[in-house]
Protein backbone atom coordinates (compact mmCIF):
# COMPACT_ATOMS: atom_id res chain seq x y z
CA UNK A 1 0.00 0.00 0.00
CA UNK A 2 1.19 3.57 -1.08
CA UNK A 3 0.93 6.04 2.05
CA UNK A 4 1.10 10.35 1.33
CA UNK A 5 2.73 12.00 3.93
CA UNK A 6 -0.50 14.52 5.38
CA UNK A 7 -0.01 17.33 8.18
CA UNK A 8 -2.81 17.48 10.32
CA UNK A 9 -3.71 20.96 12.29
CA UNK A 10 -7.25 22.16 13.68
CA UNK A 11 -8.79 22.64 17.20
CA UNK A 12 -12.34 22.38 18.61
CA UNK A 13 -14.10 21.10 15.94
CA UNK A 14 -12.27 22.39 12.84
CA UNK A 15 -9.42 20.41 11.43
CA UNK A 16 -8.07 19.64 8.47
CA UNK A 17 -4.98 17.25 6.86
CA UNK A 18 -3.35 18.74 3.59
CA UNK A 19 -1.05 16.33 1.74
CA UNK A 20 2.44 18.66 0.56
CA UNK A 21 2.75 16.16 -2.25
CA UNK A 22 -0.39 16.60 -3.62
CA UNK A 23 -0.83 20.18 -4.06
CA UNK A 24 -4.57 21.10 -3.32
CA UNK A 25 -5.71 17.71 -2.16
CA UNK A 26 -6.26 18.22 1.52
CA UNK A 27 -9.44 17.09 3.65
CA UNK A 28 -11.60 18.47 6.69
CA UNK A 29 -13.60 17.89 9.55
CA UNK A 30 -14.99 17.91 12.93
CA UNK A 31 -12.36 15.78 14.82
CA UNK A 32 -8.75 14.60 13.69
CA UNK A 33 -10.57 11.21 12.69
CA UNK A 34 -13.26 12.94 10.13
CA UNK A 35 -10.52 15.40 8.64
CA UNK A 36 -8.23 12.23 8.13
CA UNK A 37 -10.91 10.07 6.30
CA UNK A 38 -12.21 13.09 4.00
CA UNK A 39 -8.44 13.64 3.15
CA UNK A 40 -8.10 9.64 2.41
CA UNK A 41 -11.47 10.46 -0.09
CA UNK A 42 -9.86 13.54 -1.93
CA UNK A 43 -6.81 11.82 -2.23
CA UNK A 44 -8.08 8.37 -3.61
CA UNK A 45 -9.92 11.09 -5.92
CA UNK A 46 -7.16 13.01 -7.25
CA UNK A 47 -5.00 10.56 -7.91
CA UNK A 48 -7.72 8.52 -10.07
CA UNK A 49 -8.46 12.24 -11.94
CA UNK A 50 -4.70 12.42 -12.45
CA UNK A 51 -4.42 9.00 -13.49
CA UNK A 52 -7.52 8.86 -15.96
CA UNK A 53 -6.73 11.87 -17.41
CA UNK A 54 -3.22 11.00 -18.14
CA UNK A 55 -1.60 13.10 -15.62
CA UNK A 56 1.63 13.00 -13.67
CA UNK A 57 1.31 11.51 -9.86
CA UNK A 58 4.20 11.98 -7.79
CA UNK A 59 5.52 9.62 -6.08
CA UNK A 60 5.22 10.10 -1.81
CA UNK A 61 8.42 11.92 -0.23
CA UNK A 62 9.50 10.63 3.00
CA UNK A 63 8.70 11.98 6.07
CA UNK A 64 12.18 12.56 6.68
CA UNK A 65 12.13 14.44 3.49
CA UNK A 66 8.62 16.52 4.84
CA UNK A 67 9.95 17.64 7.55
CA UNK A 68 13.55 18.50 6.37
CA UNK A 69 11.27 21.37 4.00
CA UNK A 70 9.76 22.97 7.18
CA UNK A 71 6.01 21.83 5.74
CA UNK A 72 5.30 20.56 9.14
CA UNK A 73 5.09 24.00 11.65
CA UNK A 74 5.22 24.18 15.18
CA UNK A 75 1.40 22.92 16.66
CA UNK A 76 0.98 20.33 13.37
CA UNK A 77 1.53 16.57 13.00
CA UNK A 78 2.21 14.52 10.10
CA UNK A 79 -0.25 11.95 9.76
CA UNK A 80 0.19 8.54 7.51
CA UNK A 81 -2.43 9.01 4.18
CA UNK A 82 -3.22 5.67 2.21
CA UNK A 83 -4.20 5.75 -1.03
CA UNK A 84 -7.09 3.50 -1.68
CA UNK A 85 -7.60 2.69 -5.20
CA UNK A 86 -10.49 0.95 -6.38
CA UNK A 87 -10.14 -2.89 -7.06
CA UNK A 88 -8.87 -3.86 -10.35
CA UNK A 89 -6.74 -0.35 -10.71
CA UNK A 90 -3.63 -0.04 -10.42
CA UNK A 91 -0.92 2.60 -9.54
CA UNK A 92 2.41 3.36 -9.90
CA UNK A 93 3.43 7.46 -9.12
CA UNK A 94 5.63 8.64 -11.51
Amino acid sequence: MTNYVGVLDGADDVWGVRIPDIPGCGGGGATPDAALADAIEALRDVVAHKRDGGYPIPPPSTLAAILASGEIAPGETAVSVPLLVDSGRSFAPT
